[in-house]
């Protein structure tokens, strides 16, 4: 077996920035693809993109492990180019670009937790907020959220599921590179983008490739079976139409749990809707991706087809990045979300001792935080030491709001055939994004941020429960 390195240049026809308020994601418009060799000592410069706006050209490196046997012109691409050639052919010849320009502390579950140490230092804060970590636990992320949604829809035989986009390349899978983090996705926008009024395809079906490499494959084929495929799928999907109704009436200041309280960042979904979004949630997102890992997890070691089909390197790494332990792939517990909560009260605690000027407020909800993280610490240990049943880690997206998602609803379904008008049983997830709370935990962390997130009172939350 030998490996060898070539590299892709995207040429592009436009490059479009989307309002993000983390990260940097641009929409790319892609007029040509060519594969390249490349010399060893240019592969680091090819991380570094930072000019790609102004010269309408991405360029980076794919390794090819096995390149026997490749030269006969009959081979197919590694899966990398038929994974872009795919993507390319879906969206529309659109790719989505996402550069990570900082990390996350306070919201994110696994930032935290690598605070809550005793041996932490200020070098340990300070990797906090390391944007590398973040990237690969939100790529980490992606990654598993797309193989168990798929599973979910192989096993049950969905045609339609929400979808997940592709990572179909990071800057720092096989190496740490000191350039930003940055990751090619595959584009998913209207879900009839590209159809005619009929829902027929309309779509630029020529995919310009070349391949200038001393390696050849034939490519005309990978490019044939991405046509049928995605022909054969947009017509599953033309009676499907792009609904904004949730992400367009959330509302800023919602009365929840007996508070008003203030969002004024993206809002909350509207009380009398909030049942309604929450279980559709719950059905279109949450139990499919469950119920994958938890097929996975009562699975037998040895080849079943319930077992996830990745190499299992490449899965262990994913557990790993969104694990409360990097090193064993642990996942976390009800009691690591206590260690988190504890330790960020202490630490304001700390901070606000060494303040010079007085503040009552201050002290009153540092107070009411301390008697809140208590009784979470006697709901753990309070029941004659009984702790809460352990359940099958899975992957939690922990922000299942509707800015991280769109929806579409059936034309058939709704009242009259009027499109316009939201009807909440005809609603459905089309694709989730933003996987930068992520983490490997007990299933019921996602329910409970549903609950705190999502609903707005007791009798709402125990419904979903």
């Amino acid at each position: 077996m030998h490996a060898k390195t070539l590299v892709t240049t995207l040429d592009l026809s436009s490059v479009e920035e989307l309002p993000s308020a983390q990260q940097k994601i641009y929409v790319l418009s892609v007029a040509h693809m060519s594969i390249n060799d490349v010399a060893v000592n240019r592969i680091e410069t090819l991380h570094d993109i930072n000019n790609f706006q102004t010269s309408k050209r991405l360029s980076f490196p794919i390794t090819i492990n096995n390149t026997n046997d490749v030269n006969d012109g009959n081979c197919p691409p590694p899966i990398i180019l038929n994974r872009l050639i795919d993507a390319l052919r879906s969206g529309n010849h659109k790719l989505i670009l996402r550069k990570w320009k900082q990390g996350a502390r306070w919201w994110n579950l696994n930032m935290n937790h690598a605070d809550t140490s005793s041996s932490s230092t200020a070098n340990d804060n300070s990797n906090i907020n390391n944007t590398l970590s973040m990237a690969k636990a939100e790529v980490a992320g992606y990654r598993l959220a797309k193989l168990a949604m798929s599973h979910h829809s192989q096993q049950h035989k969905r045609k339609i599921c929400a979808h997940v986009p592709d990572v179909l390349y990071f800057s720092h899978d096989e190496n740490d590179t000191e350039s930003a983090p940055w990751a090619l996705f595959s584009y998913f926008g209207d879900c009839t983008e590209g159809l005619d009024e009929d829902g027929n395809e309309e779509r630029n079906i020529d995919i310009n490739i070349e391949n200038n490499s001393t390696l050849k494959w034939d490519l005309k084929n990978a490019i044939s079976v991405a046509k049928t495929s995605q022909s054969s799928s947009s017509l599953q999907h033309n009676h499907l139409v792009e609904c904004k109704h949730y992400p367009s009436t959330m509302t800023k200041t919602r009365h929840e749990f007996g508070f008003d309280e203030p969002h004024p960042r993206h809002g909350r979904v509207p009380i009398d809707e909030c049942s309604d979004y929450a279980h559709m949630i719950l059905r279109d997102v949450v139990l499919p991706v469950q119920f994958s890992f938890f097929e996975w997890s009562s699975s037998s070691s040895s080849s079943s087809s319930l077992q996830p089909s990745v190499n299992d390197m490449e899965w262990k790494h994913s557990l790993c990045a969104l694990a409360v332990d990097s090193q064993t792939s642990k996942s976390f517990q009800y009691q690591d979300m206590i260690a988190v909560y504890r330790h960020a009260q202490q630490r304001l605690s700390a901070a606000k001792k060494n303040a010079t000027v007085g503040d009552e407020r201050m002290d009153a909800l540092l107070q009411m935080m301390y008697e809140c993280v208590s009784a979470l610490e006697h709901e753990w240990d309070g029941h004659d030491g009984r702790h809460p049943p352990p359940l099958p880690a899975v992957i939690c997206h922990m922000d299942l709001q509707p800015q991280n998602l769109t929806f579409w609803h059936d034309r058939h379904g709704n009242d009259n055939g009027n499109i316009n008008v939201h009807v909440s049983k005809h609603c459905s997830v089309a694709s989730v994004v933003d996987f930068e709370e992520a983490a490997y935990a007990d299933p019921r962390f996602e329910v409970l941020l549903i609950c705190r997130k999502v609903l707005a009172n007791l009798e709402q939350a125990e419904g979903l429960w």
